[in-house]
């Protein structure tokens, strides 16, 4: 028989492993809360940041305004004097995670361009275009079109519109002769500057790679480039990596890094000349300078940072490359957005902390001395610690933008008054969104939560009602929601001032789905539901037959249409077509969308997409030409 002390002794260790579990819960849901939860692992050359030169102090003031500033962040690397003094990666960023590059593909096939001259492949960049593409140059048919050189395509400059709805580049991906559509693109940026102009200038540069070498330009990377810098991201027998050449590289952080490091060494690597100094040096020589908080994106800047002289170089979504020669560092960051971020999205404010960080000299006293860093200072006209963090892929209104700073001051003010009015009185949270704000706005555990950031991908303003798509971040350790992470509702403006709204099921048609998908009949509606999946290369479930017998688009049929597609497609979850638009076309409905879910974010569709009516049945179509409608 078992006695009293043998069962206390029992009970009282179970209940110290049930205590041990939940404490272990709560503190990974705290961690992941505070976007605190991260992954530090030096691969190449570790080092302290005592050793090279670095204030630990100051480095860790940076370090905490990227846990808790930049939401999107998925890595940071900083290299000083060769070594990895910094490498860590936030959410679901990871040492063997890979990032597209985006526009930061032209800096990376400068370099490649570089090593096909060394090799005398290629005679220098002043070789006209027509070397190459003698036959699509006289298709084209632009002026000035027959005087472009190489030296057109590497010094491409562009707004960064990834993302942003600009049709140009979807036009590029889509086309059926790349080639010709890309140099069409190139000879407009004549007379005046072309949105898709990176994504033209990178895909012609590795066409003409792979002409003169015989090879893909994934090959011939990995081959001259990668191998040498000891990158296996593209290695020949990896194929889980899409390799379209007009999408480009998709890289690990510490591999950016490394190309980063290379240019800093003028092209060396391990006492080996990957590619020579000399290219390197013209590359930097007649990079423009601009000012910190106006560098464009997609190709090299020269910038000053904290009174350094840094050259960068900017891609979509928070992708950077920075080097600092006179410090001799390189840092990179890497971001989970893709799409455009804007320029104030707290990236300038990183770079000057880290720069900050970074000494001259080894000497303490001086170090000491420094001054202090101005205030931090927010988007927009505010300055205050308790604003939130913007970040925006879209252009977002000044009264928005005050709503939600009113909304900031107001949850933290322990006012239940001001904290109602923020509230319409229809305020509806079916979505369990902000579930019972009585509860968690007014009282709860604690005092109310700190908004911490906004982060708004999408936003649509008709007349007094203000759609939104992104999410808002409350302060964990005050906040009993899912992670303190919330989706965005919506807006009314009443009396003048903006209210949530919440998500309301009846007060307008186009709140149905994603806010921003057309209003389609039930029939339409069915087919997009059926048919979805077969115009993206998948099997219908029913053996449906979706396509008209025509079907075509400019790049060619649904075979070609579908192969496109596929690399990005193939594997993932939650991959889903939005229709935003069906105008009439004679007979046809002209299709407008996107694809959500894939591997480049928001896929758009091709402008020729149509759907008809064949035998009594709705039919994926591409192009129509028909007379309008009677």
């Amino acid at each position: 028989m078992i006695s009293i002390k043998s069962i206390l002794k029992i009970s009282a260790i179970y209940l110290a492993c049930i205590a041990a579990i939940a404490s272990g819960i709560y503190l990974t849901i705290a961690f992941l809360g505070q976007k605190t939860l991260y992954i530090e692992k030096k691969q190449w050359n570790p080092a302290e940041p005592e050793t090279q030169h670095i204030d630990p102090g100051r480095l860790n003031r940076a370090l905490e305004y990227i846990d808790t500033r930049i939401p999107t962040a998925r890595s940071l690397l900083l290299l000083r004097n060769g070594k990895t003094v910094v490498e860590k990666y936030y959410w679901h960023g990871g040492p063997e995670e890979t990032d597209y590059l985006h526009s930061l593909n032209l800096p990376l096939l400068q370099v490649l361009i570089g090593i096909a001259i060394d090799h005398q492949l290629i005679q220098g960049p002043e070789q006209p275009l027509s070397a190459f593409f003698q036959k699509h140059l006289t298709q084209t048919r632009s002026a000035g079109a027959a005087s472009l050189t190489l030296g057109h395509l590497l010094r491409a400059q562009a707004p960064l519109l990834w993302g942003a709805g600009n049709p140009d580049y979807w036009d590029l991906f889509y086309a059926g002769d790349r080639i010709e559509t890309s140099l069409r693109v190139v000879s407009r940026q004549q007379t005046g500057t072309q949105p898709a102009m990176n994504f033209a200038a990178a895909y012609l540069l590795s066409q003409v790679i792979e002409q003169v070498s015989g090879q893909s330009i994934f090959d011939f990377a990995d081959r001259y480039l990668f191998q040498p810098l000891g990158i296996t991201t593209y290695a020949a027998d990896d194929d889980d990596l899409p390799h379209d050449p007009m999408v480009g590289f998709q890289l690990k952080a510490l591999d950016l890094a490394k190309i980063g490091y290379l240019l800093a060494r003028e092209g060396a690597w391990d006492g080996r000349q990957i590619v020579s100094n000399e290219w390197v040096r013209l590359l930097f020589f007649k990079v423009p300078h601009v000012e910190f908080d106006a560098t464009p994106g997609g190709n090299w800047v020269k910038t000053t940072i904290r009174e350094q002289e840094s050259l960068v170089v900017r891609g979509e979504g928070g992708q950077y490359l920075v080097l600092v020669p006179a410090l001799d560092v390189v840092l990179v960051t890497t971001s989970t957005s893709r799409f455009a971020l804007p320029q104030d999205n707290g990236h300038d404010r990183l770079l000057q902390l880290i720069i900050e960080a970074v000494l001259q000299t080894s000497d303490t006293a001086k170090m000491a001395a420094r001054p202090e860093l101005e205030p931090e200072t927010e988007s927009g006209q505010y300055t205050d610690i308790l604003s939130p963090n913007y970040i925006f892929s879209t252009p977002v209104p000044q009264d928005i933008l005050d709503f939600f700073h009113q909304y900031a001051q107001d949850i933290i003010s322990k006012d239940t008054r001001r904290i109602a009015q923020n509230y319409a009185r229809g305020y509806d949270h079916t979505r369990d969104t902000f579930a019972t704000p009585s509860r968690l706005m007014f009282g709860g555990a604690g005092s109310p939560p700190h908004l911490e950031y906004v982060h708004i991908t999408k936003i649509r303003i008709e007349k007094n009602r203000a759609y939104l798509r992104g999410s808002l971040k409350f302060a964990f350790v005050s906040y009993t929601g899912h992670i303190g992470v919330f989706p965005l509702e919506n807006l009314i403006k009443l009396k003048g001032r903006w209210r949530w709204l919440g998500l309301p099921e009846k007060t307008a048609l186009l709140d149905r789905d994603d806010y921003f998908d057309a209003e389609l009949s039930e029939a339409q509606q069915q087919f997009v539901d059926d048919c979805s999946g077969p115009l993206v290369g998948k099997s219908s479930l029913f053996g449906n037959d979706c396509f008209a017998e025509s079907f075509r688009l400019a790049a060619g049929g649904k075979e070609l249409f579908a192969e496109r597609l596929q690399p990005f497609l193939q594997g993932r979850s939650g991959v889903r077509l939005h229709v935003t638009g069906l105008q009439p076309n004679g007979a046809a409905y002209k299709m407008q969308g996107y694809i959500e879910g894939s591997a480049l974010g928001e896929l758009r569709l091709p402008d020729e997409l149509h759907i008809v009516k064949e035998n009594g049945v709705w039919k994926w179509k591409g192009i129509f030409d028909s007379k309008p409608i009677e």
